[in-house]
């Protein structure tokens, strides 16, 4: 069975332990579940990083599931999560995605995983 990969474009920050990440569309929803080993992807380098066990699955709007799931995302875990988390997370994704992909109805899939050693 091909193990899915799950890529991150640098700086890679916030995978260590318990985190989340977001992923525009539901395509991850048909391809992983809860229990489910992934590789962790370096984008740019495009190197296998690390393993990960997926634990949680959620989808939805992106606004949505920004306002519900963006404390514990990689990205805020490792720096400034709370106040706010969820105006910087969406903020971020539609730096990546350009504002008029990233909107607040755009389908959204957030992945729970854990850090595998």
């Amino acid at each position: 069975m091909e193990v899915p990969v799950i890529g991150f474009i640098p700086p890679i920050v916030g995978i260590d332990g318990e985190f989340n990440t977001f992923r525009l569309g539901i395509a991850f929803c048909k391809k992983i579940k809860p229990g489910d080993e992934v590789f962790l992807m370096d984008e740019k380098k495009r190197a296998v990083i690390g393993r990960a066990e997926v634990t949680k699955m959620d989808s939805g709007g992106l606004g949505e599931m920004c306002l519900v799931h963006a404390n514990k995302n990689h990205t805020e875990v490792s720096g400034a999560a709370g106040e706010g988390a969820h105006e910087r997370l969406f903020a971020y994704i539609q730096r990546i995605y350009g504002p008029h992909i990233a909107t607040p109805q755009k389908k959204a899939t957030v992945i729970y995983m854990r850090r595998l050693e």
